[in-house]
């Protein structure tokens, strides 16, 4: 059975969802643009490409990445006994079996997929060879894991109804996510006999992330000596060990988070805050001038502009771009009075607020 499409597709994991109702106080909505079932970077059936579109291949879409799942989503996955689940359980013991990157801190990125992505330029929603081990390919395509994927997952999105604004505070909240699940993997393991964690945390960490790589992970296996040396005695019972982290891990909350993770967590907590206050406010710079845009013109009088994210271009009415050149750092007040007097145009505040989004327009000061 396939995982039932959430209300809400771009909403967070259960988990992070409650951790960031108690920080922000108020729930984390999606992006209603971002479309999973429906993925709004594909090509539609009998829709004309128009020039500089970027589209995804249907039978792989975003999901061309593998992610890192520390210990405890990989223990909240396993014990999680719903049958629509069945599919994640079983892709996650399927990377269990391989073996590669299987530690008690969770599962890795497979090697060969590292390399793959970052040698090879233009595969991200375009290859088969990199597709997620957790993509469902019936029902359009979906996660297996949803309810349990990591930060990385679940805080990309292809359009942003913000624009930049709301592209912003996914980039916070996903830098934030990561160091939790860093830091609370770690969390996890603080117990370990020392000849575990002495593998775990060698003293020069190599510069391949901070374990070694052996030839085996090029085939998705681990090297024996090096499994049986990361898991001791708990070799054969790495299952057991993971449903132990997410017991330990579900019990907190984010103040517990928030002490586990020290300085860093409470430095990018701040951060995370100051984006989320962007994101919920509609103000209008005082003053603004002309942003960075590509511009492409299109039948019919519209134009593609393109400013933030390749993905997320926005269709405008050619005589707006003529009038931008009047956003020339006067106050903005000035600056739409000026349009309205010389040129008839008058531009609303839903607009403008759009414009200063997609960085169209940016604050001049």
């Amino acid at each position: 059975m396939s995982t039932p499409a959430p209300a809400d597709p771009g909403a967070l994991p259960p988990l992070y969802s409650r951790w960031m109702r108690e920080l922000l106080k108020d729930t984390v909505r999606g992006e209603p643009q971002s479309t999973c079932d429906d993925c709004a970077m594909c090509p539609s059936a009998g829709v004309k490409p128009q020039p500089n579109d970027r589209y995804f291949s249907p039978d792989v879409k975003c999901c061309t990445f593998v992610p890192e799942l520390p210990n405890y989503l990989v223990g909240r996955i396993l014990s999680d006994a719903d049958p629509d689940g069945a599919r994640g359980r079983e892709s996650v013991r399927g990377r269990l079996r391989a073996g590669g990157g299987v530690t008690p801190l969770g599962v890795a990125t497979p090697l060969m997929f590292e390399l793959i992505y970052r040698g090879v330029s233009g595969v991200f929603g375009k290859s088969r060879a990199i597709r997620c081990p957790h993509y469902l390919e019936e029902g359009g395509g979906r996660c297996s894991i949803w309810r349990n994927r990591p930060g990385v997952c679940a805080t990309w999105h292809c359009k942003h109804e913000r624009g930049a604004v709301g592209h912003d505070f996914w980039r916070a909240l996903h830098i934030l996510l990561t160091a939790v699940q860093r830091a609370l993997a770690r969390w996890c393991v603080q117990d370990l006999p020392a000849e575990i964690l002495s593998v775990l945390f060698p003293p020069i960490a190599p510069s391949t992330g901070g374990r070694p790589r052996s030839p085996e992970e090029i085939d998705g296996a681990a090297s024996p000596a090096y499994y049986a040396a990361a898991w001791g005695t708990w070799k054969g019972r790495e299952e057991d060990f993971y449903r132990d982290c997410a017991r330990k891990v579900d019990r907190l909350r984010w103040s517990d988070v928030r002490r586990i993770g020290g300085v860093e967590l409470t430095l990018l907590e701040r951060l995370l805050l100051e984006s989320w206050r962007k994101l919920r406010s509609d103000a209008i710079p005082e003053a603004l001038r002309a942003g960075s845009v590509q511009v492409v013109p299109l039948p019919g009088g519209t134009s593609r502009v393109l400013s933030y994210n390749e993905n997320d271009p926005i269709e405008l009415p050619s005589e707006l771009l003529d009038v931008l050149g009047y956003f020339d750092g006067r106050p903005t007040a000035d600056a739409l009075a000026a349009i309205d007097r010389e040129r008839g145009l008058v531009l609303e505040r839903d607009l403008l607020r759009q414009l200063v989004d997609f960085q169209v327009l940016v604050a001049a000061r």
